[in-house]
């Protein structure tokens, strides 16, 4: 199986939800782990002794502590960790998290005057938010499709500026009614968020603000610290952004599920490991906590009966569910320095004082 099959698989969940039907739908969601399955056997029977040493350990462990998730020999073990991973978590966090949810309220609330004098006009919007609500004891963003696919950050540190971009998209398509695939790269070279060396989306979403992302067309992705692109235009443009926790730690389940309802799709750092790096199937709940967070995801979903959050990586569909991971509530610090950002309305145009507002605290 070739990486397009991968990818025809990972759509399986929304066409699932969004257009097949009945014994239709039953027989396609369990035809998609059954077929990686397969996949990550076959990989796994011609893997090198040192991989199969390393998931023998990995196994030995998830059976010693009953823990609830499968691994295998997914393409994310070809590369270290290191190259992987990228999430610098800032020193001064909580500090930053204040001042940031002080601008976010008033910024959030311009918007929403724009919008209201939109409406009173008569005038429509695509917002479908309506479909999440925080009390349901599961929810898929992708159901209402609203999360892009899969990407493959590749050898580079950038899971910062993907995990970002994932939740700019998300944003994008609930208020604006249409998916679009945002430039990870000019996130990389223009944002100063960071480097292939690890870096962090708040300094993304500021820039998404001020001076917008460029379309993956047009900037396509690299994998390298490269000079930034004057010569592209810049339409993905943010209005607002903030954090979960009022100190950008992990937030309760609840705060969680209200911000990804209200905003959709959220920024989130993890602690990836070895384990976390096999992963293929089912509900990981490793529960490591011994090191700080090191990598960035895009949470989409929960389900209460997994006790689990549903989230997007960026290391292609050869790594875990075609490209996604049910990790438990509690689990290896998943929802540190959580973060939402609301995309800018294509349909109406915010007033002078919000742009005075963002130059002048930036």
């Amino acid at each position: 199986m070739d990486v397009r099959q991968w990818r025809a698989l990972a759509l399986v969940p929304i066409a699932a939800a969004g257009i097949l039907s009945g014994v239709v739908v039953a027989r396609q969601q369990a035809a998609a782990p059954a077929a990686q399955a397969a996949v990550y056997a076959q990989r796994e029977a011609q893997a090198p002794a040192a991989i199969r040493d390393r998931l023998a350990e990995i196994r030995n462990r998830i059976s010693a502590d009953r823990l609830t998730f499968e691994v295998g020999y997914t393409t994310a073990l070809d590369q270290s960790l290191e190259r992987l991973t990228g999430a610098r978590l800032p020193p001064d966090l909580a500090d930053r998290a204040r001042r940031q949810n002080d601008l976010a309220e008033r910024l959030v609330s311009l918007d929403a005057a724009a919008k209201d004098a939109y409406l009173k006009k008569g005038n429509k919007l695509p917002e479908v938010q309506q479909a999440c609500v925080a009390t349901l004891p599961a929810f898929d963003w992708r159901s209402s499709n609203k999360v892009t696919p899969v990407r493959n950050q590749r050898s580079c540190g950038s899971c910062w500026a993907f995990t970002a971009l994932g939740a700019y998209e998300g944003s994008h398509a609930i208020r604006n009614g249409v998916l679009i695939d945002g430039s990870e790269q000019s996130a990389l070279s223009c944002s100063g968020g960071g480097s292939c060396g690890g870096g962090w989306w708040g300094p993304v979403f500021d820039w998404m603000m001020a001076s917008g992302a460029a379309t993956e067309a047009s900037y396509p992705y690299s994998a390298t610290d490269t000079a930034c692109r004057t010569n592209v235009q810049t339409p993905h443009r943010a209005s607002a952004w903030g954090y979960v926790s009022t100190n950008g730690g992990i937030p309760s389940a609840a705060d969680m599920k209200k911000a990804l309802c209200q905003h959709g799709p959220l920024a989130v750092g993890v602690y990836a490991t070895p384990a976390f790096q096999a992963y293929v199937n089912g509900v990981f709940n490793e529960r490591e906590t011994t090191q700080q967070i090191n990598h960035g995801v895009t949470l989409i979903g929960w389900d209460d009966a997994r006790r689990a959050w549903l989230i997007k990586n960026s290391w292609d569909v050869t790594w875990g569910m075609a490209g996604y991971m049910w990790i438990a509530y509690d689990s290896n610090s998943i929802g540190m320095g959580a973060a939402w950002v609301d995309a800018r309305s294509v349909s109406y145009t915010l007033p002078p004082e919000f742009f005075k507002l963002i130059t002048k605290d930036k």
